[in-house]
């Protein structure tokens, strides 16, 4: 009896016969990439360099986390200031102010050529 004789008569053995090899080539690829990690020698001034970087983006993002984190609070507290210090202010310190924005406009326009 030969080899294509009992595949024929037996079809599961197709099916073992492919997972034998699938099996077969898991196992292969596993033992070829099989690797120790302590001993992967990676070069130490770039892994220092790469650990420096990577430690400078964590606080820059943590810093601007915490700036947006702090910006409603820094236009809440500017608007309550400005809405304290026009209340206490009479007519004629709002005007005095109005008229001290006004002059350094037009200082400003008359610098810059109108422009």
């Amino acid at each position: 009896m030969s080899l294509k004789e009992i595949f024929n008569e037996h079809k599961w053995l197709w099916g073992a016969a492919a997972l034998l090899v699938f099996a077969a080539g898991a196992l292969a690829a596993i033992w070829l990439n099989a690797r120790n990690a302590e001993h992967v020698d990676a070069p130490v001034m770039e892994a220092s360099i790469t650990d420096e970087a990577s430690r400078k983006i964590g606080e820059t993002i943590t810093e601007a986390q915490q700036r947006k984190n702090k910006l409603p609070e820094v236009v809440k507290n500017a608007k309550d200031n400005v809405m304290r210090d026009v209340a206490d202010a009479d007519d004629a310190c709002i005007a005095d102010r109005w008229n001290g924005l006004l002059g350094r406009y037009r200082e400003y326009r008359t610098a810059a050529g109108g422009l």
